[in-house]
């Protein structure tokens, strides 16, 4: 059976919420994996205790430390070795579980990824990326979104073919289409490194590693026409956290528009009801909670990450999340796909 290391403590709603998807993850998994929850038990075990847990594969493990949305990351997964997330990835190191997954500080997990770990074989920089919504049918992952801020064109290209690995295997897409992000579409736009990732890119796509669109500019990314978007870290995060505000920011110009127009008569409230669910349900496409979280991928092991602000039911899903990573053998994939020349 699975084993799957989940913190307790980590997320602005930890670690009652962790708690929550937990038991509801472990309801629902039909008894495939068992987890290990990882956290303080003065504030862990009183949660537990007042949850049904009888018959589920559950286990609680003490850790005295937790690292915060506050912490240095690097300071932090030094000096805090009892921490639940370096606890949680240590025993993913030594086998006693298969994935870690947390909705803590994502600089600490990655560093503490690195640090107990490691690298998979031929990764020159591990990274993390994002999911966008799309007109298209199907999914768009943005990458790097936050974990490599300075990138060198080889960094560019192989998180272009890591995250090809994960959308063949891991997403079920057969030819993942690659686009680099770019001030213009023709192959001489852009930095330096731009336009040396361009040109390594087309090399890759000659070796079959990737399928090479070219470059795409903003307007792009939510047209569906690659699948995936290649960028720094800088650039990544502030698109995901741009993108992360356009539901909340139309809903506030929607509300108080809509009670004008009942106010004035030119709207019944039956229709001005209707009109705010179909806006909803609009902005379905931006829900991040289904996925739950995503992989660092480059990794040896399997290291989950969410947003901090994760409910229970994203927890749930990260749980499924790292389930899915281990059956699909990704790291397997990425390590054959970077050892071939």
């Amino acid at each position: 059976m699975l084993t799957i290391a989940v913190d307790a403590m980590g997320g602005d709603n930890a670690p009652a919420c962790v708690i929550e998807g937990t038991i509801q993850a472990l309801r629902e998994c039909g008894n495939r994996f068992s987890v290990l929850l990882i956290g303080q038990a003065e504030k862990v075990e009183p949660l537990l205790a007042a949850q049904d847990t009888e018959g589920l594969n559950l286990r609680f493990v003490h850790a005295p430390e937790v690292i915060t949305m506050d912490d240095v990351p690097a300071i932090a997964v030094k000096t805090k070795q009892e921490s639940s997330l370096v606890i949680g990835l240590k025993m993913c190191k030594t086998k006693k579980a298969d994935a870690y997954v947390s909705a803590g500080n994502t600089g600490a997990q990655m560093a503490a990824s690195l640090f107990v770990l490691g690298r998979l074989p031929g990764v020159l920089r591990p990274t993390i990326y994002a999911y966008f919504p799309r007109i298209q049918e199907g999914l768009t992952n943005i990458v790097d979104v936050g974990a490599n801020m300075d990138c060198k064109p080889e960094n560019l290209v192989q998180f272009a073919e890591m995250l090809t690995i994960y959308q063949r295997y891991g997403a079920g897409i057969e030819n993942p289409v690659t686009g680099l992000l770019n001030i213009g579409e023709e192959e001489g736009k852009g930095s330096e490194i731009l336009k040396q990732a361009y040109k390594l890119l087309k090399e890759a796509d000659a070796k079959g590693k990737i399928c090479f669109a070219g470059n795409i500019e903003g307007h792009d990314i939510l047209k569906g026409n690659v699948s995936i978007v290649v960028c720094d870290g800088l650039v990544g995060n502030t698109i995901l956290k741009f993108g992360e505000s356009i539901p909340e920011f139309l809903g506030a110009l929607l509300k108080p528009a809509l009670q004008k127009l009942v106010a004035s008569g030119e709207l019944d409230a039956k229709a001005a009801s209707l009109t705010s669910s179909v806006f909803k349900s609009m902005f379905e496409p931006f829900d991040v909670e289904k996925f739950g979280g995503v992989p660092f991928l480059g990794v040896d092991g399997i290291s989950i990450v969410g947003h901090g602000r994760s409910s229970s039911r994203a927890i749930k899903n990260m749980i499924f999340m790292a389930e899915h990573m281990i059956e699909k053998k990704v790291n397997d994939h990425i390590a054959e796909m970077l050892a071939e020349k």
